[in-house]
């Protein structure tokens, strides 16, 4: 790859003014800038994930992986290349938000329950404090009236 690239830049160095240079640097130059300019950012991140794929695939099944990669890469190439990736990210990130948002109300819900049962159960519990409090001022024992015995002062006169 480095011998091709120092090729490719000794050719369009000497022969840069020339027909051979003009049709150089279109085919080599102008021609991979034009169609990468035209890459959008879904497509990109597309062919990353396919390239990320290939390289995944190698890594763990080495030769086979190879093979593998080599038969679905054109396939995968031409359906990221045909459709807009970035309306399917779009899908995917807003079915994410709906189900965080859900999840977000359902959380909110709950509390609210639980706020609820918490105030009932607080007011449950003055309720029954209240009421164990209003009970009269305690009275002193009243002396039964057939008291057999005097009292002690009594007792020796």
């Amino acid at each position: 790859m480095l011998l091709l690239s120092v090729l490719i830049i000794l050719g369009l160095t000497l022969a840069d003014e020339g027909v051979v240079g003009t049709a150089l640097r279109r085919w080599l130059i102008e021609t991979p800038a034009r169609l990468l300019a035209g890459l959008s950012r879904g497509r990109t991140l597309g062919l990353g994930l396919i390239a990320l794929m290939g390289v995944a695939a190698v890594m763990l099944f080495e030769t086979e992986g190879v093979r593998l990669f080599s038969i679905a890469a054109p396939d995968m190439v031409a359906w990221v290349l045909m459709f807009d990736v970035t309306v399917l990210f779009d899908i995917v990130v807003l079915a994410v938000s709906l189900r965080a948002v859900a999840g977000w109300r359902r959380i909110v819900r709950r509390r609210d329950l639980m706020q609820g049962l918490a105030r009932r159960l607080i007011g449950r519990i003055k309720g029954a404090r209240s009421r164990g409090r209003r009970v009269g001022k305690p009275r002193p024992p009243q002396s039964p009236s057939n008291d057999a015995e005097p009292d002690f002062p009594y007792a020796f006169a």
